[in-house]
């Protein structure tokens, strides 16, 4: 990744493209898989984040180049996962190491624009985790997943020991994180991981019409906070609090412009026109 002078980074591992209001961005390593180097990650969690502070992006399509999506971690040999654990400079901190999957599910689930993933092929340990941190999950029929990591010696990544159980329940959650064995997509669907399962060459384009109804008639600034309420559901321990949290940032948008065209263009029947996402969306709270 190089970038010169007042210019945005150019990706060697990642495809980064914005058309239309839509940002697809992807791995693009066909040649092993779009397994990951530290590289990549470090690049996709860039390119995330100039998707999200682009005003002009309104969804986020991510998807892998050639059959797959990722088949997670690049393994050269034995001393792999060492050289790269070492390698990476960014992921130790002052308190303690944190691994580039991480960083990126914890920047996906930052995210004020929806990211959708469209999974054009096997999608293996971090593959599969990554995913899971995606707000849209649209999958090949023959993809094939698996969070394969006690069979290979480490434990799960990604932080999909927090994502997982929240798609699929803490029961599914612990046969496949336990096990490591690798599953179908028609199970992945059944249980909650994938949103819908389409044929393996519609993939892109499933995902891709789904990005732009983000584009033409939601508000960026209610997509972001509902985005945001729905990631904050977890700390409440009953419906109560989580409805005092929804009041208030209900409130805060009733005069907004926003709220005024859509209830203007149901009434008048035409598409909404809503204005830019608001950058602080965070004080309506």
């Amino acid at each position: 990744m190089t970038a010169g002078p007042g210019r945005e980074p150019t990706f060697e591992e990642v495809l980064h493209k914005v058309d239309s209001g839509i940002a697809l961005i992807t791995l693009n390593a066909p040649e092993r898989r779009n397994a990951f180097r530290n590289e990549m990650l470090h690049e996709l969690w860039q390119a995330l984040d100039m998707a999200d502070r682009d005003p002009e992006v309104r969804a986020v399509v991510l998807t892998g180049a050639g059959r797959s999506f990722s088949v997670g971690a690049e393994l050269r040999g034995p001393d792999t996962l060492l050289k790269a654990l070492e390698d990476d400079v960014a992921g130790h901190t002052p308190t303690g190491y944190r691994e580039p999957g991480g960083r990126v599910s914890e920047r996906l689930f930052a995210m004020q624009k929806p990211v959708i993933a469209a999974i054009n092929g096997d999608a293996v340990g971090g593959g599969t985790s990554i995913i899971a941190a995606t707000d849209v999950r649209i999958a090949s029929r023959t993809a094939r997943f698996g969070f394969v990591f006690t069979r290979r010696g480490v434990v799960p990544e990604c932080a999909s020991s927090w994502f997982l159980p929240r798609l699929v329940g803490l029961g599914r959650a612990t046969d496949w994180l336990l096990s490591g064995r690798i599953f179908d997509a028609q199970e992945a669907y059944a249980a909650g991981l994938l949103t819908r399962l389409v044929e393996p060459d519609e993939v892109l384009t499933e995902a891709l019409d789904y990005a732009r109804q983000f584009v033409a008639h939601t508000s960026p600034t209610s997509v972001a906070l509902a985005k945001r309420l729905l990631g904050g559901s977890w700390r409440h321990s009953e419906p109560r609090t989580a409805a005092e949290v929804e009041s208030r940032t209900y409130a805060g948008l009733v005069d907004s412009p926003d709220a005024r065209e859509g209830v203007s263009s149901f009434l008048e029947r035409r598409q909404a026109t809503f204005g830019p996402l608001d950058p602080h969306p965070s004080q309506r709270f």
